[in-house]
């Protein structure tokens, strides 16, 4: 099994990555991008297919600040839970590892070295989170990706994580529309302002956040 495990050629198409590596590091107000395709198309499926349902295993978070519900896969390098399929065991076995580490090393121009945390996100019609800032990370180093499973989002529809310019809504200046085999990813600054616009549809938004130092 281990073996099996350890075997990562076919999750990510990291060619897709490497080819924005300079578009990444020369975003501005704060390092970001949104990329397309970066699962290899039976592994997308294959998790698509088996993101786990809405349970009282989720945690609801719920105060003036946000809505949404999350569910952790690995905490630092422990996989929670013994159910998960090949596939997510595949997945959060790599994202915890050395490879994953350099691979993202190399895309963004800042070593990495640790896994923080990886934790499905879900959120429902009525969901939020305001623009915000992770003031409690390492600003030199941490770097958030979120990839999305969600097919046949419409243009123009909330849900996705937008990038903006301060706290205000207004200072969008981008937010993705298409949440199917996508990711965005962000490095943490004092100006990585991020959020999610108030869902009004009735619509489900599946991610993935991996958090990492």
């Amino acid at each position: 099994m281990n073996n099996i495990l350890n075997d990562f050629s076919e999750i990510f198409n990291w060619d897709i990555l490497n080819e924005q590596s300079e578009s990444f590091q020369n975003a501005k107000p704060f390092r970001n991008i949104f990329l397309k395709g970066i699962f290899k198309e039976n592994f997308y499926k294959k998790l698509y297919d088996s993101y786990p349902k809405f349970d009282e295993s989720w945690v609801v978070e719920n105060d003036w600040r946000r809505a949404a519900k999350r569910k952790n896969l690995v905490s630092e390098t422990k996989i929670n839970g013994d159910d998960w399929n090949l596939e997510w065991k595949k997945f959060a076995t790599y994202v915890t590892s050395k490879e994953f580490f350099n691979n993202i090393s190399k895309f963004t121009g800042i070593n990495i070295t640790r896994h923080m945390d990886t934790s499905f996100l879900a959120s429902e019609k009525g969901d939020f989170q305001l623009p915000h800032i992770d003031s409690d990370g390492n600003y030199e180093n941490k770097i958030q990706l979120i990839f999305y499973f969600s097919k046949n989002w419409q243009k123009g529809d909330p849900g996705g994580t937008f990038f903006c310019e301060n706290e205000d809504e207004d200072s969008i200046i981008f937010e993705p529309y298409d949440l199917d085999n996508s990711m965005v990813c962000f490095e943490e600054t004092p100006h990585s302002w991020h959020g999610t616009r108030y869902i009004t549809k009735d619509v489900r938004r599946q991610a993935v956040l991996v958090s990492l130092t």
